[in-house]
């Protein structure tokens, strides 16, 4: 196994998008993020994305992107997973000596967190315990009172304002969308808001691929929270996604929080498979 590098977004895909598009569930975040830097090679960070693959002869056995400052992603397909796990760290150790996490299929990014830590002499800061989620089909749900609407540059300061509290609440200061991109998310209709009166929660969606695209930046201010608008807000904005020509929805859970879990699979939402995401805290001395 050797790893691979690749110039750019568009090089990365041509040599291993066909691997990642065999499940665009499974690897929908990197496939997605990668679709998007295509077009815009800026949109998670001013610095340039990072692009590599552990290939065996003619076999791509896993990929790993980054956008720093943000977390490495990474994704397994084939071989062995200890092999795997060693190359991916001496490949991204090559570029990176200091990397703020690591997200991926929970087997991998294991391993990878363990060798990381040990190799480069980080301690784990956090664990998120993830899932990852597709729906085909919203189910008839109760809704609550209000109407679902996309997000206008009126409501710019709201939605910074709500990203910003929901990066906050997940824990999510070293990845995730930079506050300065909320204006052209807004202005492309990314962003969605139930309103009832007011807006009173939030979803977004991102990262199409060819069949799918996913669900995120779910948030409802907590003096709102309980009322059900999050419900309902993530099940429209699925339908408007299905009524769009996607063939499905996806989206990362906390499993920390079964409540959310329980909502989503009462709307249609079908668990997939686990990921997980791990935050490295840095040697004292750095």
């Amino acid at each position: 196994m050797k790893a691979k590098y690749y110039a750019n977004a568009t090089e990365f895909l041509t040599h291993a998008g066909s691997f990642l598009a065999q499940d665009e569930v499974r690897y929908g975040l990197i496939l997605g993020i990668a679709k998007v830097l295509e077009n815009m090679p800026q949109r998670y960070g001013q610095e340039k994305p990072w692009f590599c693959s552990v290939d065996t002869d003619n076999t791509i056995n896993a990929v790993a992107i980054r956008t720093p400052p943000h977390m490495v992603l990474i994704a397994h397909f084939t071989g062995d997973i200890d092999a795997v796990a060693a190359t991916l760290v001496k490949g991204v150790s090559k570029d990176f000596k200091n990397i703020p996490g690591v997200v991926g299929d929970k087997e991998l990014a294991d391993l990878f967190a363990e060798r990381w830590c040990k190799q480069h002499g980080v301690t784990i800061k956090d664990t998120m315990a993830q899932r990852i989620y597709r729906l085909d089909k919203v189910f008839d749900i109760p809704q609550t009172p209000g109407r679902f609407r996309a997000a206008t540059m009126a409501d710019k300061e709201l939605v910074l304002k709500w990203f910003h509290a929901f990066h906050v609440d997940i824990g999510a200061e070293a990845r995730g969308e930079p506050m300065n991109d909320v204006p052209s998310m807004v202005e492309e209709g990314s962003v969605f808001l139930w309103e009832d009166g007011e807006p009173v929660s939030m979803a977004r969606k991102t990262r199409p691929t060819d069949r799918g695209m996913s669900v995120g930046g779910v948030y409802t201010p907590p003096e709102l929270r309980g009322k059900g608008y999050a419900t309902s807000c993530v099940a429209e904005l699925s339908r408007n996604i299905l009524q769009s020509g996607k063939e499905f929805c996806t989206l990362y859970t906390d499993l920390a929080n079964p409540t959310s879990n329980s909502i989503y699979m009462k709307m249609g939402y079908k668990p997939i498979c686990d990921s997980v995401e791990y935050t490295f805290k840095p040697p004292q001395n750095i």
